[in-house]
């Protein structure tokens, strides 16, 4: 028998779901109408003393759980012992739904979520600190909440990377390596050499996270690796250009372009210790994996003369051509979604497209001024980041692909280029 009801709302664009979760932990599944975009009410409720810690960590937590858009974050401070009145007493009309944090030991985080109307907990969630950054530790508590609340995994504990220009008096700018938390927030400096390096990219191994990038020589384009501790690499060093890597899936598999003096670009795999070219004429770049690896998607001119988008099967050896003609550039494939992400130009500028491979149909995503690429998927397929550059700026823009709402994330007075989201790492990437 059902005795009681608690409702957790989830807003996802036009529609509103809610969850009803009785005392013996029974869901009920309702579709009502809501307005779209409507925000939901969510207090952050410290118990117990203010600590050093907690400071730390709730503005943080306050700036992601309302990075989707989808909830209005109150902060409140619970000094005493909290009891079933005092959860009702802190609901109101517009918020109906209280994470609990205490500070349990020097390296532990509770946390509860609680239905305040009915002072009902949802669910009890415990984290130990990893790492030594309090960033960290309050992006791995939301991972650990996002799914409780709205169905969908977290993303909060990754990182961006990207170049940013760095100008000089009289001279050409130089571009370095920065990472950022995945809103922009927390930038660092990662390669800082005197020179021009373009197309960050991160590994697919979630215990060593790892950045390879391309770096401007007097002799060509070479293929770097770095770590979080700044330690650096050759990964390849051919003559002519070595740039724009992917990993697949697992890690198990790398492609990247190459001319190797030939003053064409071809694509190359590697696996299992062995090197393979896939591609012979034209200029062929910007590979991503799908389908677990056993796809690449790339643009290239060869047919046509213009940049068109193909997909090479692994397994068959052959390619297809999949675009709908026009210039294509920027792919990157979602595994979650299974959809692929590309720039073609529109009118004179480069706009965002999603390709659905099972129904072979093409939606532009992004429209307005500027041009898009670069684009990169978030690890939870909800979100893109890109590149928007006008004639004296270039700034990173992330779009969630449910609302269609775009956020700016990087500082006006800032060039960037060549954004990469990184997974979801076992631990949060700290650069030394």
């Amino acid at each position: 028998m059902i005795k009681r009801s608690l409702m957790l709302l989830c807003i996802f664009a036009s529609c509103t779901f809610i969850f009803a979760v009785n005392d013996e932990g029974i869901k009920l599944n309702v579709d009502v109408k809501a307005k779209k975009n409507e925000k939901l009410g969510l207090k952050i409720v410290v118990v117990g003393p203010y600590n050093k810690l907690l400071k730390q960590i709730v503005p943080v937590m306050q700036d992601d759980l309302t990075f989707s858009g989808q909830f209005k974050v109150y902060t409140q401070h619970y000094k005493g012992i909290v009891t079933k009145k005092g959860i009702v007493s802190l609901a109101s009309s517009d918020c109906t739904l209280g994470v609990f944090l205490t500070a349990e030991k020097d390296n532990a985080i509770g946390c509860r979520i609680y239905d305040l109307e009915y002072a009902a907990m949802i669910k009890g969630i415990g984290y130990t600190l990893k790492g030594g950054d309090p960033r960290g530790w309050a992006h791995n508590v939301c991972d650990l909440i996002w799914p409780v609340l709205t169905n969908e995994p977290g993303f909060f504990s990754t990182k961006l990377v990207y170049c940013k220009e760095q100008k000089r008096l009289g001279k050409k700018p130089y571009r370095h390596v920065y990472i950022a938390d995945y809103n922009g927030k927390n930038e660092q400096l990662l390669v800082g050499t005197p020179t021009v390096n373009v197309a960050p990219r991160w590994n697919n191994h979630l215990l060593f996270p790892m950045v390879l990038y391309s770096e401007h020589t007097n002799r060509n384009v070479r293929l770097m690796a770095v770590s979080m501790e700044k330690k650096r690499k050759i990964v390849s060093n051919f003559e002519g250009l070595n740039i724009l890597s992917a990993f697949s899936p697992d890690g198990k598999k790398f492609a990247y372009c190459a001319s190797r003096g030939d003053g064409s670009c071809q694509i190359y795999v590697y696996e299992k210790g062995a090197l393979k070219r896939l591609t012979d004429t034209g200029n062929n770049i910007c590979p991503t994996f799908a389908d677990n690896g056993k796809t690449i998607y790339f643009c290239s001119d060869a047919q046509y003369g213009r940049p068109q988008l193909y997909k090479y099967d692994l397994e068959g050896n052959n390619k297809e051509r999949v675009s709908q003609g026009g210039f294509e550039m920027s792919t990157a494939y979602c595994e979650k979604k299974g959809l692929l992400a590309y720039a073609k130009k529109v009118r004179g500028l480069m706009q965002l497209f999603l390709y659905d491979p099972k129904k072979k149909s093409h939606t532009q995503v992004t429209f307005g001024p500027g041009s898009k690429s670069e684009c990169c998927w978030s690890p939870c397929g909800n979100y893109l980041v890109f590149a928007v550059a006008t004639r004296t700026k270039s700034c990173l823009v992330t779009i969630n692909v449910l609302t269609g709402q775009k956020r700016s994330i990087t500082k006006r007075e800032d060039n960037c280029y060549y954004p990469s989201w990184s997974p979801l790492y076992e631990q949060y990437p700290e650069v030394a």
